[in-house]
């Protein structure tokens, strides 16, 4: 399948039942296209790098660039995204970990009204030199970008403002139905600015900066997207044909050879093991107790309530990308000692919808977790919420009931 750079699907819905020859739905054109000369992707996180990366086998042949740093400049993220960087095949790389917008604020409210701007100058001026390095006209570029909610996104978008602006989704289960809330609790941001900020330091900002701070209207000219309708843009276009296990295998065999070799090495005695099979994927657990918790008491109760469908089993516990805690490795110890199954542990950084094609898992559980949409329309295994994470997350967000709603839909709540 060619994603061409000027496609788009109008209504776009969900990736089932995908195109059957891969092509895109209806096309729209929003303007007259300028074909461009360079396609520029930023990232900050290991999910959407392998997003990138997936994308990047069906897009047409152009130069690709990538503006990158790992989030937090977490020590493990930076150690995976650079082993895939390394050998993707970008044209230049520009890794902005050390701007000056990055570096630790150590000002007062009326100091930084003055270093702000200076350090957006600075890395103004550094993504200009990186651009003139490279031959990058801004006007004839593409910038391929996720939601404005990062650094990397934000000073681009801000800075670039003639190129086409595209966006991508930041996980392999978007744009879903939280979407058009995610986007507009960024734009409430700007609504409840005080009027001094929206008139006065903004315009300032952008006069002596040259960086365009207004989240007011956030626009893309174009948007790819796996499930439903992008909210932002109006030229949506229809990549559900790309969520596929042989498109995941595809993908995953493109990354390098001893990251492969250690997903591999980590499945083996999952796939020998009893069956049924069971994933349990974990969020973040932060610093504290309370989330473990809430897992702990979740599987006492299922171990408890559905004893013919889990005894026995084997459990696998994928641990999340961007976490290495010490609550991760109380909660295993916990499982070993309380839980009748194989505790397995896939402590690896790789998405799991790359380890699909190597696993048939027979039931997959999560919280509130993008990975169970892909489960639900793969059909690789039953999807399953745990009802303790669902009710937790609705207590303290009770706002998002209509879209939880939605996206729950055809999901099983144990």
């Amino acid at each position: 399948m060619m994603i061409g750079p000027a496609a788009g699907a109008e209504g776009a819905k969900t990736r089932s039942p995908a195109p059957a020859d891969g092509r895109l739905n209806a096309e729209v054109r929003a303007r007259p296209p300028i074909a461009p000369a360079a396609r520029i992707f930023t990232t900050c996180d290991i999910t959407h790098l392998l997003v990138i990366q997936h994308l990047r086998r069906h897009l047409p042949a152009m130069p690709d660039y990538l503006i990158w740093y790992p989030m937090e400049n977490n020590r493990f993220i930076d150690e995976f995204m650079s082993s895939i960087i390394a050998s993707a095949g970008f044209a230049d790389t520009l890794d902005i970990r050390h701007g000056a917008s990055m570096q630790p604020r150590r000002h007062s409210g009326a100091q930084w009204l003055l270093e702000s701007p200076r350090r957006l100058r600075a890395d103004g001026a550094m993504l200009r030199r990186w651009l003139h390095r490279n031959g990058i006209a801004e006007e004839n570029t593409e910038l391929w970008a996720a939601e404005p909610f990062h650094f990397n996104v934000i000073l681009p978008r801000g800075m670039l403002r003639r190129a086409t602006h595209v966006k991508i989704p930041h996980c392999f289960n978007f744009d879903d139905a939280m979407s058009p809330s995610l986007k507009n609790d960024v734009e409430a941001q700007w609504r409840k600015a005080s009027w001094a900020k929206k008139h006065l330091y903004v315009p300032w900002l952008r006069w002596t900066s040259g960086m365009n701070m207004r989240i007011d209207k956030i626009v893309y000219d174009r948007a790819y997207t796996f499930a439903e309708p992008s909210p932002w843009s109006a030229n949506s276009v229809d990549l559900s044909s790309l969520i596929s296990i042989d498109a995941f295998a595809r993908t995953y065999r493109g990354l390098p050879s001893g990251m492969r070799a250690e997903v591999e090495a980590m499945l083996g005695p999952i796939r020998a093991g009893a069956k049924p099979l069971v994933l349990l994927l974990l969020f973040g657990f932060g610093a504290g107790d309370a989330i473990r918790e809430l897992y702990q008491r979740s599987m006492v109760r299922l171990f408890a309530e559905f004893p013919a469908k889990l005894r026995n089993c084997t459990l696998a516990v994928k641990v999340h990308p961007n976490t290495q805690g010490e609550q991760e490795r109380v909660f295993i110890a916990w499982l070993k000692a309380n839980v009748p199954a194989q505790i397995h542990e896939i402590q690896h950084r790789l998405n799991l919808e790359f380890m699909l094609p190597q696993l048939s898992p027979d039931y997959v559980m999560a919280g509130l977790c993008g990975s169970l949409p892909i489960v639900r329309d793969l059909r690789v295994g039953r999807a399953v919420m745990l009802a303790e994470l669902l009710d937790a997350y609705i207590a303290e967000h009770p706002q998002a009931r209509g879209w939880v709603s939605q996206f729950r839909r055809g999901i099983e709540i144990w």
